[in-house]
């Protein structure tokens, strides 16, 4: 966890922007005046291709296209329904939680259970108690369907700390939570599978928050090759979420080729 989050902090656009900009400067003090011009004119082009609406079109919609919207009621029936948190922030000066653009995960989770696609609803990451449950309530989901996961950081704990929580359940809920929904962003979806089939559940994604495919479907226009700080912002986002699955990717192959090696 602590090695994805230093390469993410050095392998992010705005840190490559700057050391193309560095760069340059030290050019500059060096007397290598051709190299430095070509490195800020790389600078310039590089902030504006990363602050453009069309790529984030692109980028987001590669990552949702594999897991389009789906009506609840056309989703198998599982045991359990998976609430990845991130979409709905708590404060406690507010009477209310605050429902950011990923909150449609707990609205389709919602639709999920009144769809009669599991009895049961488990939203996981820190604070969900005080900003996803009360939603869910508002929703119509009672409170004895709810179990709440409330200390996963990131991605990876919300798998291990959800399977953790699923096989402490007493009685007859230990047998029956095999096949679960998992419901997050579309474009969070790849990470999300990658860690939580890793887990001895089934899992089926169940996708939400499909932004850039409403935009795809819209077309590009001039204007989505204008640089906008807000896209530069969502066009970070993508990108961590495209780097995010690789380095799970190479830990899980690496942690795997140790235990190949072990067994030898």
């Amino acid at each position: 966890m602590i090695l994805n989050r230093i390469v993410g902090f050095f392998l992010n656009p705005l840190m490559m922007g700057m050391a193309l900009i560095a760069a340059g400067v030290l050019c500059q003090t060096l007397r290598r005046y051709r190299a430095s011009f070509a490195l800020g004119v790389c600078a310039f082009l590089w902030f504006w291709i990363w602050s453009t609406h069309a790529l984030y079109m692109a980028l987001g919609y590669g990552l949702e296209q594999p897991y389009p919207p789906v009506r609840a009621e056309s989703m198998p029936k599982a045991d359990a329904i998976i609430i990845l948190g991130g979409g709905v922030g708590v404060n406690t000066n507010l009477p209310y939680a605050e429902m950011w653009s990923g909150a449609d995960r707990v609205w389709h989770a919602a639709r999920l259970y009144r769809a009669g696609r599991a009895p049961l609803v488990i939203p996981s990451g820190g604070f969900e108690e005080q900003a996803t449950v009360p939603l869910l309530l508002d929703l119509g989901v009672p409170r004895s369907a709810i179990r709440v996961e409330p200390n996963a950081r990131n991605t990876e704990e919300n798998a291990w700390l959800v399977e953790k929580l699923v096989k402490g359940l007493s009685g007859t809920d230990t047998n029956r939570i095999r096949r679960v929904l998992l419901v997050t962003s579309a474009w969070h979806m790849r990470r999300s599978l990658l860690n939580f089939e890793r887990t001895g559940m089934e899992v089926t994604p169940a996708a939400t928050d499909h932004e850039a495919t409403v935009l795809w479907e819209k077309g590009l226009k001039v204007a989505d090759g204008l640089p906008s700080t807000d896209r530069f912002c969502r066009n970070s986002g993508m990108f961590k979420e495209w780097l995010g699955y690789w380095l799970y990717r190479v830990k899980y192959a690496c942690a795997s080729s140790k235990r190949e090696s072990r067994r030898r």
